[in-house]
């Protein structure tokens, strides 16, 4: 819960820097909904051990809220996602909160209906737990991981205006994290395990809605 929290006050202050940053006067403001697969590069290490357990392969749906601006060529996005998946008694749970800075490299169209590729960079922090849930049937589930930390990358994209006033957005980021050995829970096996998310990739589809 207190991570929770945590990300929700970052998004505050980052939104705050957001409006603080773009002229409303001359910014297009928009609000918006996303749904992100992200695919995480984490590990489980046993300590001394070559043995380990690679996550690599697994995706996790999140599902967003977007606040931002937008100007000719620059957009500044405030973004929250949340993201749980549970896949052979492995269960990952992240939440994030972020800001993305994306500059369009051209526009072609009309107003009402246009296209607008772009490029990016992002930073923000968030909150990554993994749990064993096959230890469901003892007392206690086994916390393999439980850590915050910074995030920060950069992303592609495609923005396609198809009104006045609702966009379509596709684009994939990359991200770099700062969650090595992260806190896990030493009651089963002190000392044992050694877990870290090293970076994550994410293919994210959003519709804005301008205002």
């Amino acid at each position: 819960m207190v991570k929770k929290i945590a990300v929700a006050l970052l998004c505050t202050a980052l939104g705050t820097s957001l409006y603080a940053r773009d002229d409303i006067s001359q910014s297009s403001l928009f609000v918006g909904f996303e749904l992100e697969s992200t695919k995480t590069d984490a590990n489980i290490d046993l300590v001394g051990s070559p043995f380990g357990l690679d996550l690599s392969n697994d995706s996790v749906i999140e599902y967003g809220i977007r606040l931002g601006a937008e100007k000719n060529e620059w957009r500044t996005t405030l973004l929250y996602t949340y993201g749980n998946d549970d896949k052979d008694g492995l269960e990952e749970t992240m939440h994030k909160g972020s800001l993305l800075l994306d500059y369009f490299i051209w526009n072609s169209g009309s107003e009402d209906y246009n296209v607008k590729p772009y490029i990016g960079a992002h930073v923000g922090y968030m909150s990554y737990e993994l749990v064993d849930s096959n230890f469901r049937d003892t007392v206690l589930d086994l916390t393999v991981a439980d850590d915050s930390g910074f995030f920060y990358g950069g992303q592609v994209g495609i923005a396609m205006t198809i009104s006045e006033v609702v966009q379509i957005d596709l684009s994939y980021r990359y991200s770099l994290t700062s969650l090595e050995e992260m806190d896990y829970d030493s009651l089963r096996s002190p000392g044992a395990l050694e877990s870290n998310l090293d970076n994550m990739g994410s293919i994210a589809f959003s519709i804005n809605y301008f205002y």
